[in-house]
């Protein structure tokens, strides 16, 4: 399968598609969540896109046939995901991982695309030339996900769940400097 990694902005054809990407694979077990499209969408045009570093990437095979996404952006002290992971670690850890980092967000490949080194490019593209110290990301431990954040070099920081009761997720980071 061939493929070309686009930058892209929060509106037009190719972010709906990424979105549908998106859907797709999180409307599969582990997650069997067919409504994470929307809830992404919202938070992306609401709240993500004006972050610090904020920057969205989609794998395209052909014109506009959206087969991967993934995006992320700085991490700082008053994001929820980022407070949550610096309460949950120890000063030290905390200051080490989240001090200086990049946070990537979401990743997603349709699931007839996967296993074919998308979302790897993806990744490396979307930290290609990055100037944080860090980059960190959480995934559920019940995720096939992890196993790919190893092969690019990540390490586990913890386990934690981020609700009471909710699905435990690791945490993970990759040094970038």
């Amino acid at each position: 399968m061939d493929w070309t990694i686009t930058s892209i902005g929060a509106s037009g054809p190719l972010f709906e598609g990424a979105i549908a990407v998106y859907g797709e694979a999180f409307s599969r077990p582990p997650y069997s969540d067919p409504d994470r499209g929307a809830e992404i969408r919202q938070r992306i045009r609401d709240t993500h896109v004006f972050r610090s570093g904020f920057s969205f990437l989609v794998a395209c095979s052909g014109p506009e046939r959206v087969v991967g996404m993934a995006y992320g952006y700085h991490g700082s002290d008053g994001q929820w995901w980022h407070d949550t992971v610096r309460r949950a670690l120890e000063p030290r850890l905390a200051e080490q991982w989240l001090g200086n980092s990049y946070e990537l967000v979401e990743i997603a490949v349709h699931p007839v695309a996967q296993s074919h080194g998308i979302g790897a490019e993806l990744i490396e593209n979307l930290l290609d030339g990055r100037h944080e110290a860090t980059c960190v990301l959480s995934t559920r431990t019940d995720s096939d996900a992890h196993r790919l954040y190893r092969r690019l070099g990540f390490e586990e920081i913890t386990e934690m769940a981020f609700t009471a009761g909710g699905y435990p997720f690791y945490v993970m980071g990759k040094k970038l400097r």
